[in-house]
Order: C-alpha cells, then structure tokens, then sequence
C-alpha cells in the first residue's frame, strides 16, 4: 500500500463510481462528503513510511508509487496539504446540495482533485505541467451545459491554462541546461523568461485574467469558483516549489519586488474594475483575482512572516469564496440574471442568502472584525515598509472590492427591509448562517486559526 494509492488512486476510482450513479444526487453527496471527510482524516492520523500496528493488522503506508516511468511520492511533509485539499471538497460538495449545482460537480471534482494532488506529487515535477492541462480540460463538462454554445470565457480559460503547459516545460527544458551549466546566462535568461509566461498563464496575472469574471458569469458561481479556487491552490503552491528547488531563481536580483509590482497590479485593476461592474457574479470573479494578488504579495515580503501569511489566508478564502458561491447559487435560482436590476430587492425574498454574500464579499474585501481583515492588515504593513506607495495602492484596490460589496449589497436591499416570506430551504439557511459565523469567528479570533496552516507548505529555503 501507497500513500498516492490511498490519496490519488483511490479518489479517482471512487469518482468514477459516483459518476455512474450520478442521478442519486442525495446518496452520491453525502458519500462523497465522507468519502472526503476520511481521506482528510487518515491524512492527519496515519504515519507515511512508518509501521502501523492496529491490533492484529500491522502494514506500512509507503510514500511513492511508479507510474509509466515516473514517480509519485507524498510523504508526511504533504499530510497538512492533503487534509486541507480534501477538506475543500468535503466542504464544497457537503453544499452543492444546497446551491443545486450541477450533478457533475461531485465525480469530476473527485478526478480534477486527484490531478492536482498528483500533479504536486510527480517526480520530476516539471509533468506537474502535463496533469494540470488534464485537470483543466477535465473541467470542461462542469463549465459547459449540454445544448448550450461555448462562452468566451470558457473558451479564455481553456487557451490560457493550455498556453501555460508548453511555457513550463520549456522553461524544464532550460533549467536543466542551467543545473549542467550555470554560467551560460542565455539559459538562465529563457528559464527565467519561459517560467515567468507559465505561471503568468497560470496565476492568471494581469492581463491574463480577463477570463476569471467572464468565467464566473457565464457559468455556474458555485461550479466555476470551485475550480478556479482549486486550480489557483495548486499553482501558488507549484510557484513555491520551483522556487524551492532553484536556488539561483530565488536569489535574482529583482525577483521579489517584481512579484510585488504584479500582485499589487492584479490587486489595484481588479478593484478598479469591480467598481464599476453591475452584476454580482462577475463581482466574485475579481475577489478571486484580488485574493490571489494578496497570495502574491505575501511571498513576495520573502520572510517567515510572508509564509505565516500566505498559509493563513487559505482557510478564510475557502470559507469566503464558499459562503459567496452558495449565497449567489440560492440567490440566483431559476436561471435568474447576476446583473443588479435582476436582483434588485431580493432580501425580501431571501434574507439569508442575501446577508451570506454579504458578510463574504465584506470579508474579502477587508473589513474589520471579519475574517480576511487581521492578514490583510499585516500583509499591506509589510508591503507598505518595502515600498510605500505599492502598499497604498494595494489598499485602495482592496478598497474597491469593499465598496462593490457595499452596492451590490445596497442593490439586494432596496424595498421593505423585513421580509415577509422566506424562499430558501432549512439545509440552505443552516450553511449560511455556519459560513457567516466561521468568518466573524476567524475575524476577531485571528490568532486563534493562523497556526492551523502552518505545515502546509515545506519551503524553508524559500522564505530565510
């Protein structure tokens, strides 16, 4: 037994099972959700490459797993990650339920989940670029309704996450001449270069992002928040690998504060954006692109406390992005329109799901005593002691995303402010009110949940 056997091979296998009774959608959901539950479980209780002795049972969970000439390894190093990832999906599936998304979500959720474990287990890691493309274009089916034309921004993110895959593995192609030869500054410059483009596509930095609110619009919220969330983990933490792994990448001059010019340019347009946007669902799109301009800024303060942050914001973006998808999936039952004068008034309807977005987008947007707030405060403090005007305008796209959340919200409440007739369902208005109270918990708690993280990532070279 492997632990890529238990954690990649097993999921998979298991979505290929519910697919087939993919009409069951209560059976198949609490299943999964299990399913989910217990991976993240053994994930956190069972030794790799250890002995274990239950009762008369001894056996030991080895870490790697050979595939067509390739390895898989997970050690105890990836224990936190593999909980953390499976906890997503228990926590995403648990309320597809609820938001009525597509019966899809579950089977290939379970397989796109299995890619990108295995993407960050594959050895060497350069193939991490190969089972990537697989997750995305696996994703397709979740995007695209049956019947229905191909929108732009599926069409955007398909050329962009594929248009990474050659630059990562040119950018292998040139890492290896620079290990043979260091001093050959072509390599080193179209290693740079070649790496630079890949997690550009990947990242979805500015001006690749423009398919992330197209995205969010066209398709479900709940489906395609749950890939681009899935997606942007795995790529911000393959970004940290390679730096891990290439000394003299993490050492060039300039590296760092160029990653600080990009996440506070993603942030700054982002927000500027939003501002003027009137409809909720692309709205969510560019708290995404924000979310991970802050990630960007975190790594970019390279120190411990960079890590600190990074690790942290993981937990409040699950749970935001989560209570933002599900509010906008209830709110927008019935094939109803995202654009403001669609929804306008819905809080006399459904109050629940109304306050739900609310509280999320507020959080991720920074306010006080919510959530995203206490990291947002200490990542713009770091930001603003390396260069104070990349700290102000940080701030003031942050800002941006703070007062769509206040329109949106203005919009949702116009007319009687107490309803009088309740339209979401008990389950609905249960994992509403769990996601508003997780935020303000975590919001005026911070320290409370910022170490729960910590293990997520082994990068020690990365952050001196």
């Amino acid at each position: 037994m492997s632990a890529p056997l238990i954690w990649i091979v097993f999921p998979m296998a298991a979505g290929l099972l519910f697919w087939l009774f993919r009409q069951r959608v209560g059976l198949v959901t609490l299943l999964s959700t299990i399913l989910c539950l217990l991976l993240a479980l053994l994930a956190l209780l069972l030794p790799v490459d250890q002995r274990v002795v239950i009762g008369p049972l001894r056996f030991t969970v080895g870490p790697t797993l050979d595939f067509v000439g390739r390895r898989l390894v997970l050690d105890n190093g990836d224990k936190v990650f593999l909980a953390f990832f499976y906890i997503i999906c228990a926590f995403w599936f648990a309320g597809s339920y609820a938001a009525r998304a597509s019966v899809l979500i579950i089977p290939l959720g379970l397989g796109i989940a299995s890619l990108l474990i295995a993407a960050l287990a594959v050895e060497p890691f350069l193939y991490a670029a190969l089972l990537v493309e697989m997750a995305v274009l696996l994703s397709v089916p979740l995007l695209v309704e049956p019947g229905k034309p191909v929108g732009r921004g599926v069409l955007r993110f398909l050329i962009f996450q594929t248009l990474a895959m050659p630059f990562i593995l040119l950018a292998g192609w040139a890492l290896g001449g620079v290990e043979a030869n260091p001093s050959n500054q072509t390599l080193v410059t179209l290693a740079t270069v070649f790496l630079g483009l890949g997690f550009a596509f990947w990242l979805a930095v500015f001006p690749f992002y423009t398919w992330i609110p197209m995205l969010t619009e066209e398709s479900s919220p709940y489906v395609s928040v749950f890939l681009i969330l899935v997606l942007q983990t795995v790529n911000l933490l393959l970004g940290l690998r390679f730096l891990e792994n290439f000394g003299w990448l993490r050492s060039m001059p300039g590296l760092f504060p160029v990653l600080s010019q990009i996440g506070t340019l993603m942030i700054v347009t982002a927000g500027l954006w939003a501002v003027f946007q009137k409809d909720l669902a692309r709205l969510v799109g560019y708290g995404v692109i924000v979310e991970t301009g802050f990630s960007i800024l975190a790594v970019s303060l390279a120190s411990q406390v960079g890590r600190q942050l990074f690790t942290s914001m993981f937990l409040p973006r699950v749970i935001g992005f989560g209570l933002w998808a599900l509010s906008l999936a209830i709110l927008l039952r019935d094939s109803r329109s995202a654009r403001f004068e669609h929804v306008e008034g819905l809080l006399q309807q459904m109050p629940f799901a109304t306050a739900g977005l609310a509280v999320a987008s507020l959080s991720l947007g920074g306010l006080p005593l919510l959530a995203e707030f206490p990291i947002r405060h200490v990542v713009l403090e770091g930001v603003s002691r390396q260069s104070l005007l990349n700290g102000l305008w940080a701030l003031a796209g942050s800002m941006g995303i703070l007062f769509s959340a206040f329109r949106g919200l203005a919009v949702l409440s116009r007319g009687r402010l107490f309803p009088q007739v309740y339209s979401e369902t008990r389950l609905q208005i249960g994992l509403l009110l769990a996601g508003m109270v997780c935020l303000i918990v975590i919001g005026i708690f911070p320290q409370a949940f910022s170490s729960l993280l910590t293990g997520l990532i082994s990068v020690g070279s990365t952050f001196p």
